[in-house]
């Protein structure tokens, strides 16, 4: 994809995700991919996103020291 286009497809799925988060309240954080329920879009509540992105880690360490 040019640049244009990459930015152009970036901000598509911004608008999806808002338009998402007006019907249902819930949001896609971006760090864990957990969709959670806010009532702003400034700040996310607490859902576990650092303990999420380790075990993620510590999961695909695993995974590729038992690929071997």
């Amino acid at each position: 994809m040019t640049g244009e286009m990459e930015r152009l497809h970036e901000e598509a799925l911004t608008e999806n995700e808002e338009r998402d988060w007006c019907r249902t309240g819930k949001i896609r954080c971006q760090d864990c991919g957990t969709r959670v329920h806010t009532k702003t879009l400034e700040t996310l509540p607490a859902h576990g996103c650092t303990q999420r992105q380790r075990a993620r880690r510590e999961r695909e360490a695993a995974e590729h020291t038992t690929e071997k």
